[in-house]
């Protein structure tokens, strides 16, 4: 998508207390991006989403002194958010970051990342310390073929 087409999609969620930023050297966004940005802001705890053009954050916080950053610090006492990092080549979402103190909104998180991925994406994760639950999210979404 177009730089005109997809701020003409995120001006709602700007108009109504959320904040979706693209970074200006950004010109094109791949529609599935679009949709992952979309569907986190409609998330209850998701104030700030920001997308560049190879990763895309979302958080109910962002940095004091970096307020167009979200936080997505895993172990932050406060903050819930997530962080992916995305290829369009080779059509992958590789989940960065991810914390939630709320039990559940991690689970909303992804899911509203992988509720609308196309079938030729793949996603994820690299690093997990997570203690079971990305095998319980593999687990629930047993149709996509995960990268591990």
């Amino acid at each position: 998508m177009k730089r005109k087409e997809f701020e003409k999609e995120f001006l709602t969620y700007n108009k109504n207390g959320k904040q979706v930023w693209v970074i200006t050297k950004v010109k094109e966004l791949p529609k599935e991006i679009v949709i992952m940005a979309k569907n986190l802001a409609d998330l209850d705890f998701i104030k700030f989403v920001r997308v560049s053009d190879e990763s895309l954050s979302a958080s109910s916080e962002n940095y004091p002194n970096r307020p167009k950053v979200p936080i997505t610090d895993m172990n932050h006492d406060t903050a819930i958010g997530v962080q992916i990092l995305y290829s369009t080549d080779y059509k992958t979402i590789d989940f960065f970051d991810i914390n939630s103190p709320v039990k559940g909104n991690g689970n909303k998180m992804v899911d509203a990342i992988l509720k609308d991925l196309p079938k030729d994406w793949q996603p994820a994760v690299l690093m997990d310390w997570s203690d079971g639950f990305w095998d319980k999210m593999r687990a629930k979404y047993k149709n996509i073929e995960w990268l591990m």
